[in-house]
């Protein structure tokens, strides 16, 4: 992100205190780039708290210079370890005065505004990303409704991250209509659109990365950029890749992203991505711009997102994706504009999808040109950090 010059203030006391929580460092090195020093720049002092430490480096260009504060937290329900969370944030609330909290993820967004409420209040800011109990049924659906609700209920206001969330909540009564505000067009953070952007450098490293992994230079590149968990549909990456491969030879594929232990892929898959030469299974990476320019095709088989951030990214450095057609990705993808959406788990039609723009190259540069325009003009960061600054002071105001 370009620098920013600081807006000048005369007192402390013009300065706004914010803090930010959510469960997992990971959500943090992903979903907050850009955010921090930006506010920061505008007359915010930060603290940040995660629930583990697994992810430390936060490049000071896009983070600035926070230490995030750790307490622990656990994504599943575990009494015990729920109330040593709450307990920590109330001892934290109680030390430190902030004029507006803002919570994201599940597990953090229960225990923060649980803590603000029990330590005298204040405006919250609820993100919701995503329906965790998307494929849930009965009494556990039932039950993390009602956590949502209660958190909504505990928040000053609630922000979805696309359309369809903010329909969700409203239709669902989990957050009541006054309470909802959606930025922009979607997205929790905007796409930054001059990182991600075909350029001579991106090229460069691309090439690099080619060269790296034995990749010929003429062999067409299938990119899975995300958790690499059976909940993103990662087990469907081998048929589809088998039927690619099977009309166009020579093709490779780049699966990109942490494992998640909560939900694994198949053992199968993982001896598949491991023992083929032309499948490349890398971990997480933090400069994902260079991965998007060696691709020709973004294949992101998820069966359900809060929005699908790396739809966006790929659109902005003008490649082409094949995804599902489910809730969180119908609006990252405008189906024959920016990708293409087939039926949710219909591998052959992924596949098939994938082949037509690989032999198509023509169509995919004419849809490559229209996706970055598309997120330039939606999603862009300026634009989405700008309305999330209105909206912390108008919260801070509030109190």
């Amino acid at each position: 992100m370009t620098a920013t010059t600081p807006v000048p203030s005369e007192h402390a006391s013009d300065r706004i205190r914010l803090c930010v929580v959510c469960t997992h460092s990971l959500t943090l090195a992903t979903l907050y780039k850009g955010l921090f020093p930006y506010l920061t720049a505008r007359g915010f002092d930060i603290d940040v708290i995660v629930g583990d430490t697994e992810y430390t480096e936060f490049a000071p260009e896009d983070f600035g210079p926070i230490r995030p504060i750790v307490i622990p937290m656990v994504r599943l329900p575990s009494p015990a370890a729920d109330f040593r969370s709450l307990l920590g944030f109330v001892g934290h609330f109680s030390r430190h005065r902030y004029d507006v909290v803002h919570v994201s993820t599940p597990k953090a967004s229960l225990t923060a505004t649980l803590a603000r409420a029990l330590t005298g209040g204040g405006p919250v800011v609820f993100v919701y990303r995503r329906c965790v109990y998307e494929l849930m049924t009965g009494l556990k659906r039932a039950a993390y409704l009602n956590v949502d609700r209660l958190i909504c209920a505990l928040s000053t206001l609630v922000v979805p991250i696309s359309r369809q969330l903010e329909r969700f909540l409203v239709e669902e009564r989990v957050a009541p209509r006054a309470k909802v505000r959606l930025i922009g067009a979607g997205s929790s953070n905007g796409v930054d659109t001059d990182h991600f952007d075909l350029t001579p450098k991106t090229e460069q490293a691309a090439e690099a990365l080619r060269q790296d992994m034995g990749i010929p230079a003429d062999a067409p590149v299938l990119l899975f950029l995300g958790r690499v968990c059976s909940e993103k549909g990662v087990d469907l990456l081998r048929p589809v890749f088998d039927q690619v491969r099977a009309a166009i030879p020579g093709v490779h594929m780049v699966v990109a992203g942490p494992d998640d232990e909560r939900d694994p892929i198949a053992s199968e898959t993982a001896a598949f991505f491991a023992a083929d030469p032309a499948i490349h299974r890398i971990g997480f990476v933090s400069d994902t711009a260079p991965l998007y320019a060696l691709s020709s095709v973004f294949v992101f088989p998820s069966y359900f997102e809060g929005f699908g951030n790396v739809l966006l990214e790929a659109a902005a450095m003008q490649r082409v994706s094949v995804a599902f057609d489910v809730p969180g990705v119908q609006e990252a993808v405008q189906d024959g504009v920016s990708g293409r959406l087939v039926a949710s788990g219909d591998a052959p039609a992924m596949a098939q999808a994938v082949i037509t723009l690989l032999q198509n190259p023509a169509e995919r540069t004419a849809m490559q040109d229209r996706a970055r325009a598309r997120v330039v003009d939606l999603f862009s960061r300026t634009r989405i950090l700008a309305e999330i600054e209105a909206m912390l002071r108008g919260l801070a105001r509030r109190r």
